[in-house]
């Protein structure tokens, strides 16, 4: 789990010496030694002297800027990131510079790696220029704030992406059955709960759970804010009632985190919409299940759904014509500067074959829709065919079987009918035996097929996924190479500047 710090930074180049050689009696040994406290360091700069002098330039672009850039700490606890490993220190300093360019996608940055904290543990020291290249405006507003709930929230969301632990992701939820013997006997809360808890616990609808609490005499006030900072809106519940159990009668009220998670807005939703799922799943559950055969009967087979709710466990994936033809033109110019990398003619069969998905998607489009189509309802069918197979009785065998023991009772003599049971019990024993383990086969070889099918279905997919994640990869080497080409362009165009005023100041002494 890691933890988060933005601080503005007025003097770039006084943190990033800091960063570099600490301060105090640390800061005088290692410049007495020649040595530094870095223990990993990278960025978007040629070196780490190049950035600072980034940073500083900046002052002629914004002049009434306070800040030359910000810098966003970022610690691992030592459970979780060993400082002892270099592997370790090498993730988090590509974790850091990841998260910096979520934050502002467009600025350049520097990360430099600690493992020599008071605490002992892995932390970054991000610094991100005051400068973002796309709007040519500063940073800290809009969608490149680092207003610090959504640094977090950035934070968790990536930490969660590149397989981190989450501060307070575990916490467990409380309800209120634990909850309320916290409570004294007598108490306000303790009654208000119990009767929000009874009034859910007798609905089946989030509609009648409102309806019920009206009967116990609670009223449910639902409560929206907005952030102005970052636009997030956020609802919650409050529970307001007569506290007839006090001193003195009066009107009460209580959020409903102060009772229970479970009695919140997101508890109540999330009991009905479980309670909704099973009420489907019995029902589903009753409707497949078989009845006792006593004569055949022909039914009408009901038709399955291939996207039901009960196969909820195989989402479906969509593109559209623009994706593809977006895709197609990124793996165009990508297979172009591979190939002039290599000094290599990019003309030949696999141009072709880009330069025809650019020029017909709708073609290509229909092709991977058809492939995933055709995966997707080979795996539906074999389901069907498996779960036919469970249910099949075979009722038109055993009712021959019967058939034949009913001529037997027609015979004139006793020892006739005996043989003619006898008979009759023998063949459909024989029958019985001999389907079962036809059934048996089939069954075998239908959930092969099943398994066959599914991992089609997912190879479908997984193709798909693979080529728009090829795309986002191509298009962040792409942004990287332009940010690089971006911070080159200025400096050349900064030291223009300078040797322009130092030839105008010798030209005037």
């Amino acid at each position: 789990m890691s933890t988060t710090n933005v601080q503005a930074l007025p003097n770039v180049r006084g943190r990033m010496s800091y960063t570099e050689f600490g301060e105090g009696k640390r800061r005088r040994e290692h410049l007495k030694n020649g040595t530094d406290r870095i223990a990993a360091q990278m960025g978007d700069a040629p070196s780490r002297e190049d950035f600072i002098t980034y940073c500083e330039n900046q002052r002629y672009r914004h002049s009434n800027a306070v800040n030359q850039g910000y810098e966003v700490r970022v610690s691992w606890a030592t459970d979780e990131l060993n400082p002892n490993k270099p592997d370790d220190v090498q993730r988090a300093m590509e974790y850091a510079y990841l998260l910096c360019h979520e934050l502002a996608p467009d600025s350049p940055c520097w990360v430099t790696m600690h493992v020599d904290g008071e605490g002992g543990c892995v932390h970054a020291h991000a610094t991100i220029a005051n400068h973002d290249l796309r709007t040519g405006q500063v940073i800290n507003k809009d969608d490149t704030s680092l207003y610090a709930p959504r640094v977090q929230a950035v934070n968790d969301r990536l930490s969660r992406e590149m397989g981190f632990q989450v501060l307070g992701a575990d916490r467990d939820k409380s309800v209120w059955a634990e909850r309320r013997d916290t409570f004294d006997y007598d108490s306000f809360d303790r009654h208000l709960g119990d009767k929000v808890a009874s009034a859910r616990d007798r609905s089946k609808t989030l509609d009648e759970f409102k309806r019920n609490l009206g009967y116990e005499g609670v009223t449910l006030k639902e409560t929206s804010k907005t952030d102005k900072k970052t636009g997030e809106v956020t609802t919650g519940w409050s529970y307001k009632a007569v506290d007839e159990w006090g001193p003195k009668r009066r009107t009460r009220k209580r959020r409903a985190s102060n009772l229970a998670d479970d009695l919140t807005k997101e508890g109540v939703e999330a009991y009905f919409e479980e309670k909704q799922r099973q009420a489907e799943a019995q029902a589903e559950a009753a409707q497949t299940q078989p009845e006792p055969a006593t004569e055949p009967e022909v039914t009408a087979e009901k038709p399955t759904h291939q996207d039901s709710p009960a196969d909820s466990s195989f989402g479906t994936y969509f593109v559209t014509e623009s994706d593809v033809e977006q895709m197609a033109g990124d793996l165009q110019r990508a297979h172009i500067g591979r190939s002039r990398e290599q000094g290599k003619p990019f003309a030949g069969e696999r141009y072709d074959r880009l330069m025809e998905a650019e020029r017909h998607p709708d073609e290509q489009l229909a092709r991977l829709r058809a492939e995933v189509d055709a995966a997707r309802a080979d795996f539906h069918a074999s389901k069907r065919q498996v779960e036919e197979l469970r249910r099949s009785k075979c009722p038109t065998l055993l009712q021959g079987a019967w058939l034949l023991a009913k001529t037997g009772c027609d015979a004139r003599d006793p020892v006739s009918r005996m043989m003619a049971d006898m008979t009759a019990m023998m063949l459909r024993e024989m029958i019985r035996r001999f389907m079962q383990e036809q059934l048996e086969r089939q069954r075998e070889e239908a959930e092969r097929r099943l398994y066959e099918s599914r991992a089609n279905m997912w190879d479908a997919e997984k193709r798909l996924k693979a080529a728009e994640k090829a795309v986002g990869d191509e298009d962040e080497r792409e942004r990287r190479e332009r940010t690089s080409r971006f911070a080159k362009r200025a400096e050349r165009k900064f030291d223009t500047v300078t040797k322009r005023q130092t030839e105008d100041d010798a030209q005037y002494q």
